[in-house]
């Protein structure tokens, strides 16, 4: 199969145009400097925004009714503002602070916040090309990506995905991408990006207040603020049709629907050569999320159910056909935070199912799915410490029933297939304790033990880390060791697996004047079902904001990662490549190029076929050594406008064109029946998408 994983839709949100302007300047309360790069939006239209520039002074055109509003101002380090507006206003900013009496702490906070890479607002996820609108695909584009594919299944810093942990308001979220395939490739993630609030991002060391993870963490968390008023916004694209609408239920309460159907018609008519060997797609989702709080207790509540299909032309050297899949996918995750005595404690529930159905060739199977997560939370913050302890249940069942191909080199109609009918049930009971201290304002040390409470006749084990974090004026520097452990299953296939992780990591950050640079060395030694690898290498990041209109970013991911496994390993790559600039020539108008570069993935050559009589087939012997595809490299462009409509009515036009180039990215090779011919099975070729987002 070839080409089939070119679907991209892209959603861009950006500042409106009305008829007056306000200016202010934002400052650091302690130096008195201006603070370059805080964010600055209406409290009800996060989508009316503007980012001040190496003065810390910003300018947003609002029209009368936006001015009765409030504005919200958000820096890194600093603690958020929200505001009324006025004329030539400026906003002192206060660092944040670790002094005072012993303070309550709702459970929206990490304890190990101190020793996070990166947090991602929902105004970067939109503002940034590389992401489409989608929040594991913002963390794709972040140096300590290795993902080595056009996926949402994030790889941090050569691991594979299924060590990696997501989290939605601490409750993990499995099988959470869109267009799944059976390789574990997915286009997208199923999380809408209107609520999420912010992700935060561990590439390494997970903190241990998050259990069942090996490799790092991608935390998500939904709003909670709730709105002054009522908002909606149409999604009209040319292979998504949306909805959504926030309901103001009382000061203390809101309420949001989202729906949106994806229909694979009119992208494919203006992308036939590119999209040729998809036959169809489909996508139907509905969310419901409620959020509030009272005098002694805050909640978030979400139910979501999503209903996707997906056919393409499946080619091997023994079968050519359509490949059938359908997935039906529904969950809630509950977060409900309540004040006990000079702590805040927590319950974090989820509660998922999903069922799969894949047919091709004369193969038909199910796979089922169900999980249950409990965790209940205690978290202590003083002047000078934190403490966060907690038990957590997380439960899943996974039914594998069908037939399946007895011999992977013969998947024709008539080759032999054998029945399997298997459940599988993992039970994961663990208590973890995580400590952190603050020698002083720049020093904070944290360390975590989490083991597991053994349930049916499982081995003992136990995690444990230790973080360093040290941060001060335009330097910010973390490390940190442990050791991980985590049980679960293969999303499309049901089987178990059992990973440990022992890792190493540092991280080092510098920001002044409108530059970033950021330098990460890593270590990792893993182990998945008794498979060790190896994974080390260095990330370096700079960013620098040339004007209030021009901005440029470039990384480079040096990588050494090697398996003892008998198939390639997918993270055998030496470096990764990225760069992004962004132009805005006038109020109205963002242009943006990405570009990604890597090295080719490895891959066992055929040298030659064996025919078996009996199956009528050719077997293929595959040589000693590895080789390597060529290199991977995609150049990406997008372009927006605004069109204010009215005072409360404004539409985001946007369109985009992926592998502008339109090289041929190799994925892999198909090979004819007899194997003495090859194609080039590739990645995406030239895309176009376009679109509008309707606010009203």
């Amino acid at each position: 199969m070839k080409r089939f994983h070119a679907l991209f839709f892209l959603v861009f949100s950006a500042s409106v145009f009305a008829q007056q302007s306000v200016t202010g300047k934002i400052i650091d309360v302690e130096t008195g400097e201006g603070l370059i790069g805080a964010h600055v939006y209406l409290l009800n239209n996060w989508r009316k925004g503007a980012i001040s520039d190496a003065d810390g002074v910003f300018t947003l055109h609002l029209d009368e009714v936006d001015r009765q509003d409030s504005l919200i101002i958000s820096y890194v380090g600093f603690q958020e503002r929200l505001v009324d507006i006025s004329d030539d206003m400026t906003v002192e900013l206060e660092p944040i602070e670790r002094e005072g009496e012993t303070v309550v702490v709702t459970g929206k906070s990490l304890i190990a916040e101190e020793f996070k890479y990166m947090e991602i607002k929902k105004i970067d996820i939109y503002t940034n090309p590389s992401a489409k609108a989608d929040p594991l695909l913002a963390v794709n584009s972040l140096p300590s990506s290795t993902t080595a594919d056009e996926s949402a299944n994030i790889s941090l810093r050569g691991s594979s995905p299924i060590e990696t942990g997501i989290f939605l308001n601490n409750v993990p979220i499995y099988d959470g991408v869109r267009y799944s395939q059976l390789n574990g490739i997915g286009t997208f993630s199923i999380f809408n990006t209107s609520i999420i609030q912010n992700v935060t991002v561990f590439p390494g060391n997970p903190p241990l207040e998050f259990g069942n993870a090996t490799s790092g963490i991608i935390s998500m968390k939904t709003d909670d603020q709730v709105l002054g008023g009522n908002t909606n916004s149409l999604i009209l694209s040319l292979a998504n049709v949306g909805f959504s609408r926030e309901q103001k239920l009382n000061e203390k309460q809101s309420l949001k629907l989202f729906t949106n159907w994806q229909p694979s018609g009119p992208i494919k008519e203006l992308n036939q050569e590119a999209l040729e060997d998809i036959e169809s797609f489909t996508s139907n989702d509905f969310g419901i999320y409620w959020y509030g709080s009272g005098e002694k207790i805050s909640w978030k509540v979400l139910s979501y159910s999503v209903t996707e299909g997906y056919e393409f032309n499946f080619q091997h050297p023994s079968f050519e056909g359509i490949f059938d899949q359908r997935k039906d996918r529904s969950y809630l995750v509950s977060s409900v935070d309540k004040p006990v005595g000079k702590g805040n404690l927590s319950f974090n529930n989820g509660l998922s199912y999903s069922l799969g159905e894949y047919t091709y060739s004369n193969v038909a199977f199910e796979v089922e799915k169900k999980d249950l997560f409990l965790g209940l939370n205690y978290l202590l913050s003083t002047e000078k410490y934190s403490v966060k302890t907690g038990l957590n249940y997380d439960t899943r069942y996974s039914q594998v029933m069908g037939n399946f191909h007895e011999f992977g080199y013969a998947l024709g109609m008539n080759h032999p297939t054998v029945p399997l009918n298997e459940g599988v049930h993992i039970k994961v009971l663990e208590s973890f304790g995580y400590f952190k201290y603050f020698f002083s304002e720049e020093f904070a040390l944290g360390t975590g033990v989490r083991k597991n409470l053994p349930t049916d006749n499982q081995d003992n084990y136990i995690s444990g880390q230790g973080n360093l974090s040290y941060s001060k004026d335009e330097w910010t520097i973390t490390m940190g060791a442990g050791a991980y452990n985590k049980l679960g299953l293969f999303e499309n296939t049901g089987e178990p697996f059992s990973a440990k992780n022992f890792q190493k990591s540092i991280d080092i950050k510098w920001s002044e004047s409108g530059m970033e640079i950021a330098l990460s060395f890593f270590d990792k030694e893993g182990e998945v079902n008794n498979e060790k690898y190896v994974a080390r290498g260095a990330e370096l990041f700079a960013d620098y904001r040339f004007t209030s209109k021009m901005r440029m970013s470039g990384s480079i991911t040096w990588l050494d990662a090697a398996s003892d496994s008998e198939t390639s390993y997918a993270y055998d790559l030496s470096y990764f490549i990225r760069g992004n600039a962004s132009y805005s020539p006038g109020r109205m108008w963002t242009i943006e190029t990405i570009l990604m570069a890597r090295q080719g993935a490895t891959f066992f050559e055929v040298v030659r076929a064996n025919f078996n009589n009996d199956l009528d087939v050719f077997v293929p012997v595959y040589s000693e050594n590895e080789h390597r595809l060529p290199a991977y490299a995609n150049i990406g462009l997008s372009i927006s406008k605004i069109f204010p409509i009215s005072d409360q009515v404004n539409i985001i036009a946007f369109a985009s064109l992926n592998n502008i180039l339109d090289r041929d990215n190799i994925r892999s090779y198909t090979h004819s029946f007899n194997y003495n011919k090859r194609e080039n099975n590739l990645f995406s070729q030239r895309t176009g998408y376009f679109g509008m987002v309707v606010n009203f």
